[in-house]
């Protein structure tokens, strides 16, 4: 039968209904935050939790932890490994975020996907950067 005329009135077209659950945010957000975490306390343990030199030494820290994980996903592209995987599956959600927008930019070379290459050059210089600008 459908719903009455007035209830799609123009106010409530716009409006989302939450339903009153709280939604816990998407699993590549927790893994981000972890990755963070994760950074904070090594350069913490590093650096003491003050100044730049602790603020660079996040950045280092942070940029290393995301090399080391686009090169094991790239070793993991050679073999033939479920996409729904576990590991694959977290390394898709630490590593897309960094090399998708480098996708858009970067053509491909035939069948080979250089993305990994200019992402590991940006994550490199990075923290050699800013050390520069800082210091």
């Amino acid at each position: 039968m459908g719903r009455p005329w007035w209830y799609d009135s123009y106010w409530e077209k716009g409006k989302k209904s939450t339903g009153g659950r709280f939604h816990l945010p998407r699993r590549q957000s927790w893994v981000w935050i972890a990755l963070v975490i994760l950074s904070l306390l090594l350069a913490t343990g590093s650096t003491g939790p003050v100044g730049i030199a602790w603020f660079l030494s996040f950045v280092y820290y942070l940029c290393r932890i995301l090399v080391f994980a686009v090169f094991i996903r790239v070793i993991l592209s050679w073999f033939m490994i479920s996409r729904y995987n576990r590991i694959v599956v977290l390394l898709d959600d630490v590593t897309e975020p960094i090399l998708s927008p480098l996708r858009r930019v970067v053509p491909r070379l035939g069948m080979f996907d250089v993305t990994p290459l200019v992402a590991f050059a940006i994550l490199y210089f990075i923290p050699f950067i800013l050390n520069r600008i800082f210091s």
